[in-house]
């Protein structure tokens, strides 16, 4: 079998999995707090490749705001590294301006948007099931850890 076919099947079967990921999954981020204290953000099923990332984990008093936008009012900049589709896929670390944001977005209108403070990113973009009851519970346990 020549060597240029073999390389032809690959990349169909990459491009193939990185659009099935985009146009069947609704939501790529799972978030969590865990025992210590920690927001923990894990990307769900291949987004876990195509944020080139296991995910991210914050103290909670590193939170310096939560909230939730659309899509296109939040800067992405260059991704390095990551992978993005446009209106398809958004996932890994991205740049612009000096600043260093992580995204984990599969078609999402709204997204929760959680400012970081003294951390490796400063902002987390998250595609999750509900964005404003994410929101809304994470600021509860940030307000819960501040006293």
């Amino acid at each position: 079998m020549p060597w240029w076919l073999i390389v032809a099947a690959l990349v169909v079967a990459v491009l193939g999995a990185l659009l099935a990921t985009g146009l069947a999954a609704t939501h790529l981020a799972m978030v969590g707090i865990d025992d210590e204290g920690k927001l923990v953000v894990k990307p769900i099923g291949m987004a876990r490749l195509w944020a080139w990332s296991r995910g991210v984990d914050v103290p909670l008093t590193s939170i310096a705001d939560i909230g939730v936008s659309k899509v296109r009012d939040v800067p992405r900049g260059l991704r390095v590294p990551g992978t993005y589709l446009p209106r398809i896929l958004t996932a890994g670390t991205f740049r612009k301006g000096g600043e260093k944001s992580y995204w984990l977005v599969a078609r999402g209108r709204e997204v929760l948007v959680i400012e970081l403070d003294g951390e490796r990113y400063d902002r987390l973009v998250l595609d999750v099931q509900d964005p404003h009851m994410a929101a809304a519970a994470l600021k509860a346990e940030v307000a819960r850890h501040h006293i």
